[in-house]
């Protein structure tokens, strides 16, 4: 790797590590929330935000703007890091995380610079994703939409009609990521709703595939840079990730999808996130 290659993915690495450090800030504030999934997708966020989307957080209704929709929208504590750490909003918001009349809470509000869809209900991300992209050709317009889909999303059946729509109208301008981290709300994935064999799931409703470990940034940057994966396909990116990275208490559990944050806790997750 040159020189130039490992700056950037070190860059890339010590954002994402910022990105989770204000995730369990913002938990802090608010006394809990989801730490798990926000933390599992902070590299992802990272790669694209400082390195993939063409955007302008001082302008962030520029017409041009590439799109990017948060599926999982109970990972709101990450995007608001990210949204922050690029200037899309004042980082001072981290601080009022769920508070009375704040615009950022625990799922996405288009109040909130940046925010291209109210996300929560989840099976909604990716259909109104491929709205977008299939917007952009009709009229014409160069941007890409990714959306971010959670693993555990993937048991609503409008992802598969999504994935079905977006694969007819060979929406290569359309980019799917796949939190990967196989813990559910209530368990692990496979004792809930096994989603696998999930690459060949993408693969036969028409969508080129990428799997990747969604924390070796050298592999999510690649991945990026590597985008459309066909000229005329929509792709799939399923990052394998960890639920809960960064803190050794929370990786690996479903206990962390959500739970309450208090001054104890934050201090534990900070010590093993390091200090910026």
């Amino acid at each position: 790797m040159d020189k130039t290659r490992n700056d950037l993915i070190e860059k890339l690495e010590a954002e994402a590590r910022q990105i989770r450090r204000n995730v369990w800030r913002a938990l802090r504030a608010s006394g809990g929330g989801h730490a798990g999934g926000s933390c599992s997708a902070a590299d992802i966020l990272a790669a694209l935000y400082f390195h993939r989307l063409r955007v302008r957080p001082d302008e962030p209704e520029w017409q041009e703007r590439d799109r990017f929709v948060l599926s999982k929208g109970h990972a709101n504590a990450a995007l608001g890091a990210v949204l922050a750490q690029a200037g899309f909003i004042d980082d001072a918001v981290l601080d009022r995380f769920y508070a009375l009349e704040s615009p950022f809470g625990m799922h996405p509000d288009i109040k909130v610079a940046g925010v291209e869809m109210c996300t929560g209900a989840l099976g909604h991300g990716l259909p109104v994703a491929m709205g977008m992209a299939l917007g952009a050709r009709i009229q014409n317009q160069s941007f890409h939409t990714f959306v971010m889909l959670g693993d555990a999303e993937l048991h609503e059946g409008s992802n598969w009609e999504a994935a079905m729509g977006a694969a007819h109208y060979r929406l290569a301008n359309l980019t799917a990521i796949v939190d990967f981290n196989k813990i559910g709300q209530s368990g692990p994935l496979g004792d809930l709703i096994d989603v696998e064999p999930l690459a060949d799931k993408w693969r036969a409703f028409g969508w080129q595939v990428r799997e990747i470990d969604g924390h070796d940034m050298g592999e999510v940057v690649d991945a990026l840079e590597s985008l459309p994966f066909s000229t005329d396909r929509p792709s799939v990116i399923i990052a394998h990730t960890v639920k809960g990275k960064g803190v050794s208490f929370a990786e690996n559990t479903y206990v962390w999808h959500s739970n309450s944050v208090n001054d104890e806790i934050y201090a534990k997750a900070l010590a093993d996130l390091g200090e910026p």
